[in-house]
């Protein structure tokens, strides 16, 4: 599981779906969600949570897209298998993991060293609060 430390810079909220918005560095996370406790408020700090799976990637990006969650991030390593390739990844927000099917790695000639964005979508995140602040 991949986390991303950052602090709660907004909350917008309709019934019962949040809209969160995040500061990590000098980028911007959203995250929706259906519950939020009382305590995530403006400020906080807290931890983003998001599978490997659930990363995807894109190179040479342009044009609009949907996905609001984009970290620009260097290729640091790959464990490629037969059928899933493991990417770690090193970005400003520290380094995480994007799981992809090795035949998309080979289709993109990902390797090593190439500059990549990494790509989320906002309900596929998930929060909690950093022990002891």
């Amino acid at each position: 599981m991949n986390r991303i430390r950052a602090t709660v810079t907004a909350i917008d909220c309709n019934g019962n779906l949040h809209r969160v918005s995040l500061a990590a560095g000098n980028e911007l996370i959203t995250v929706i969600t259906l519950e939020l406790a009382d305590d995530y408020t403006v400020g906080a700090v807290v931890y983003v949570h998001f599978k490997p799976a659930h990363v995807a990637l894109a190179k040479n990006i342009t044009g609009e897209v949907s996905i609001a969650n984009r970290l620009k991030a260097t290729v640091s390593a790959l464990q490629k298998g037969e059928l899933l390739t493991d990417i770690l990844l090193d970005s400003e927000v520290g380094k995480f993991y994007a799981l992809t099917t090795t035949e998309a790695v080979d289709r993109m000639h990902i390797v090593p060293g190439d500059s990549v964005t990494a790509l989320m979508k906002a309900s596929d995140l998930y929060l909690s609060r950093v022990e002891g602040l």
